[in-house]
């Protein structure tokens, strides 16, 4: 077609989307909507993608470059970027042999390796990266934090973190504090901390925040001034932080940290972060790193394919979502604009021409709801660029408007558009000339060969998802099937409605209307249902998903005690009243009951003595046959899924459960006390059976002609005898745990008969009510300041943590698409039905009618697309939950307890009532509450 008569169809199509408003600002709301939500991820993806000198700024301040001492004297190979997270070391084996250059270089002091690896008049600032994590004391009591070192007052350090208030730590023992810590804590700045074993307070001079990890806990003091007073607590031997040593390094007269420098350091065992280097890196085939391990740059690409196939499956899924969206509106405007579009026929013009009318309609609107769809997207990123920097830890380096992105956001909304217009201009075209100018509609059944190929895609679809799943690119696999499925469905939408309005006449006035205009106009409530459909099967989806892991860690989690339980525990040569201690802390917790382990000789270093370790013993006739071969101590034997399966099904002593957790250890010395404390059980017998010194075993497999055996292992002993191991023997009744985290409990005259030596392992308490966080947090500190080792807990039960809060989100996201859609297509309903709400009220029909109808037409849309969507969203849950079983590896613990690692497939019951009882009842409310019930009557126009 000439480009003359495209210019015409564009003018054509502007006037009518300017008398049409309504109906041109639906199909600029959907389009728009989408493309807002592509404008608002892009923008967020680039701002948080910091450029190179926003990151070496970060890492280095306004230096040249970041030095750290990896392994002084070696020759190390590292990335240009250090993206890999280590550096290996160029010689291969468990232990690499150094040559006489390199041994000669170990033996030089630090600081003359520094002064040969970096280049003549470099400055060096030294910093302390942050060390392991030490208790400082809070408002309320203790609270983890790590500790760094770097003078921030030197202009070099410009950068690394950013002053939110007070001033630079600038005298003995001052520090800033991370606004992260602060928050947590209850300080603020002019408050003081001391750390935990010390007696030091650090004044609290600013509160910063490191740009890239704003959830950063962190105390940085001045170089050298936090470790030297951890040192001084923690032991002689240790004489700073663990990790290496670092220097911010600055080159004179500006020169840059080239990859050559950085190549120099690397032979004297250096890692450098160079801006430079970061700038404008060096090839691959200059990187030793890279020619020595090839799989680092195949590992990259992979990743890169990764994000590529799952980008691409968004992107399309996104235009599915906006062409059945917007597919039925252009068609309502096609059939309202049918007598024009006849005229144009009636005139001279021929298919190609009333196509390219309809088709200009797409891009126009389309152009129209991309644009305002992109400056709506930025404006919303830069309104919530604080909300979206807490959410992702990190500040933006900067807000990024890519011209690049921007255009192709702006080809895909008019793509979608035409898209859209496109089977809408191809049936108007295809309508008789008398038929369009008489404004008379013809409705065609569905086609029957249409709907089965939907029903064959359908099952394609499922089988490729569920049984594609073993193949080797699983994750594609799964969502070409799962897509395949959905599509198929789409494609039988038109028969399911037809059906469903089959059901209109046992339905009231009102919904009876609604199904049958449903049913009538399947080529605008087709492609609504379907968008809803997507919408809710994408939430069903993820639901489903979330649920069955849910399912999972919660029958994986493994107690330490019973619920609301306090537990210690301590080191057998902590000598404190450290149980005194908890119980003045925590007044009410209760009776206590004393915990002790078991071992094998001492380690006293005396002369003839030996350290030992006591196991419990499975005889041979009670053992799950995967343990034969495998010493008693293995913790867990890996078998593979079928012998799993087979050993289940033929074997009562492999019984499949999850492995239990020992916190105490799988022996325990103690009174009856124990068994209510920390076992959860009551049992006469059992109390019974300490009191007549027997052991009570919770371990079927443990008992054998009413005994215990016990394995003794002598290691580290003196002499010629080495290590030795032999057996003992307790007399035994096999008892039923509450919470089994104890194979078994020996009374304390048994074990000193048998010649075996007791330590205190800990206490447990059993409070009416559990301690609040609080009150945890100043026991915490009491502890600490008794100046031991000790460990206390409350056991929680299973905390699902923020499952809750994205399952909740994805039913508001599925919620709001549904109701949006079928809002949308109930105004297109409202504006395609004007004629049949005049005939209604030319018959009598109340004033109220319009609004019921309207009503009805939203819930029919909703109610048939949430049930499709929610039958449609269990497949590629299924399809993923399978991929995950068959990447499982089960594994066998002492106990012949086998843990299969697989994920049952729960469905999310109430969340799916939810979404099938709660969005058609939502859309009624709001189409039937937003309708004016008033109807104007038209003059008739044929």
């Amino acid at each position: 077609m000439k480009l003359s008569a495209w210019r015409a169809a564009l003018r054509i199509a502007r006037r009518d989307a300017l008398r049409a408003k309504g109906r041109s600002a639906l199909v600029v709301a959907m389009i728009a909507l989408p493309v807002l939500g592509v404008t608002a991820a892009d923008v967020t993806a680039r701002s948080g993608q910091t450029t190179a000198q926003e990151r070496a700024t970060r890492l280095m301040g306004a230096s040249d470059a970041y030095l750290s001492a990896e392994h002084p004297g070696w020759r190390v190979e590292q990335s240009p970027d250090l993206t890999s997270g280590y550096t290996v070391l160029s010689q291969k084996g468990a232990t690499p042999v150094p040559t006489a250059q390199e041994a000669a270089r170990a033996a030089e002091p630090l600081a003359q390796l520094v002064r040969e690896a970096l280049p003549a008049g470099a400055r060096l600032v030294p910093i302390e990266p942050p060390s392991d994590t030490v208790g400082t004391s809070t408002a309320s009591g203790l609270l983890p934090v790590q500790t760094s070192g770097v003078d921030l007052t030197d202009p070099a350090t410009a950068g690394l973190v950013t002053l939110r208030d007070g001033s630079w730590p600038r005298a003995p023992y001052e520090v800033a504090a991370t606004t992260a810590f602060l928050t947590e804590s209850g300080l603020r700045v002019g408050r003081t901390t001391t750390l935990a074993g010390t007696d030091r307070p650090l004044r609290i001079t600013a509160a910063v925040e490191y740009p890239g990890e704003l959830d950063a806990r962190r105390l940085i003091g001045r170089p050298g001034e936090l470790a030297a007073l951890q040192a001084g607590t923690t032991g002689a031997e240790q004489t700073g932080p663990t990790a290496s040593p670092g220097w911010l390094v600055s080159l004179p007269g500006g020169a840059g940290f080239d990859w050559n420098a950085v190549q120099r350091a690397n032979e004297y065992g250096f890692t450098v972060a160079s801006r430079a280097v970061l700038a404008d890196p060096p090839p691959d085939g200059a990187v030793p790193l890279y020619r020595d391990e090839p799989d680092l740059l195949n590992r990259d690409e992979a990743a890169g394919l990764d994000q590529a196939t799952m980008l691409g499956t968004v992107v399309g899924m996104a235009l599915l979502e906006i062409v059945l969206l917007a597919g039925p509106a252009f068609a309502v405007g096609a059939r309202r604009s049918r007598r024009q579009l006849g005229l144009i026929a009636a005139g001279g013009g021929d298919r190609s021409h009333i196509r390219s009318v309809v088709l200009a309609g797409g891009v126009v609107l389309g152009g129209a709801g991309a644009l305002a769809g992109m400056a709506l997207g930025a404006v919303a990123v830069a309104a919530g660029r604080p909300w979206l920097e807490a959410r992702s830890g990190a500040r933006f380096g900067h807000l990024a408007l890519e011209p690049v992105d921007l255009l192709a956001i702006l080809g895909i909304g008019v793509l979608t558009g035409l898209l859209a217009a496109v089977v809408p201009a191809v049936q108007a075209s295809r309508q008789p000339v008398v038929a369009a100018l008489t404004g008379r509609g013809t409705v065609r059944p569905p086609a029957r060969w249409f709907t089965l190929l939907g029903a064959a895609t359908v099952l394609a679809g499922t089988a490729l998802a569920l049984l594609g799943a073993t193949s080797g690119a699983r994750t594609r696999v799964v969502t070409l099937g799962s897509m395949l499925a959905e599509l198929g469905l789409v494609a039988c939408v038109p028969f399911l409605v037809t059906q469903f309005g089959r059901l209109a006449r046992f339905l009231p006035l009102g919904p009876r209307l609604a199904l049958r205009d449903a049913a009538r106009h399947r080529g605008r409530t087709a492609p609504a249902v379907a968008a809803v459909m997507a919408a809710v099967a994408g939430a069903v989806a993820v639901l489903t998903f979330q649920q069955s892991s849910g399912v999972h860690d919660r029958s994986a989690y493994v107690p330490s005690a019973p619920t609301g339980a306090v537990s210690l525990q301590v080191n057998t040569l902590d000598k404190a009243d450290l149980r005194g201690t908890v119980e003045r802390a925590l007044p009410g917790l209760g009776r206590r009951a004393d915990l002790n382990q078991v071992a094998y000789g001492t380690c006293d270093n005396k002369p003839g003595s030996f350290c030992g370790q006591v196991t419990a013993r499975t005889s041979a006739a009670n053992a799950c046959p995967a343990l034969t071969g495998h010493p008693d101590d293995a913790w867990a034997v890996r078998i593979s899924p079928a012998e799993a399966q087979r050993l289940l099904a033929t074997d009562p002593r492999c019984r499949e459960g999850k492995a239990p957790s020992y916190p105490f250890g799988e022996l325990i010395v103690g009174d009856a006390t124990v068994l209510h404390n920390l076992l959860d059980t009551d049992a006469p017998e059992a109390a019974k059976a300490l009191a007549e010194g027997k052991a009570v075993v919770f371990d079927p497999g443990l008992v054998t002609d009413g005994t215990l055996t016990l394995g003794l292992l002598r290691y580290g002993a003196t002499g010629p005898e080495g290590n030795t191991s032999t057996t003992a023997t307790l007399p035994a009744v096999l008892v039923k745990a509450g919470t089994p985290v104890a194979r078994a409990v020996l009374p304390p005259a048994a074990v000193t008969r048998a010649g075996l030596v007791l330590g205190s392992a800990g206490s447990v308490w059993r409070p009416e009510q559990a301690p609040t966080s609080e009150q945890m947090q100043r026991a915490t500190a009491a502890l600490a300041g008794a100046g031991t080792h000790s460990s206390l807990s409350v056991e929680r039960g299973f905390q699902a943590g923020n499952d809750d809060v994205m399952v909740l989100g994805m039913a508001v996201a599925a919620s709001v698409v549904a109701v949006a859609a079928a809002a949308i297509a109930t105004g297109l309903a409202a504006a395609d039905s004007q004629r049949d709400l005049s005939t209604l009220a030319a018959v009598g029909a109340g004033p109220g009618i319009r609004r019921r109808l309207s009503g009805f037409q939203c819930a029919v849309i909703a109610a048939i697309g949430v049930v499709l969507g929610a039958l449609a969203g269990i497949v590629p849950a299924a399809a993923i939950q399978r991929v995950q079983n068959l990447a499982s590896v089960p594994s066998v613990d002492p106990s012949g307890v086998i843990d299969l690692g697989t994920h049952a497939l729960a469905v999310p019951w109430t969340s799916l009532a939810a979404l099938v009882m709660g969005l058609p009842l939502l859309s009624w409310a709001l189409a039937a509450g937003f309708t004016r019930s008033r109807v104007v009557l038209a003059r008739r126009t044929d």
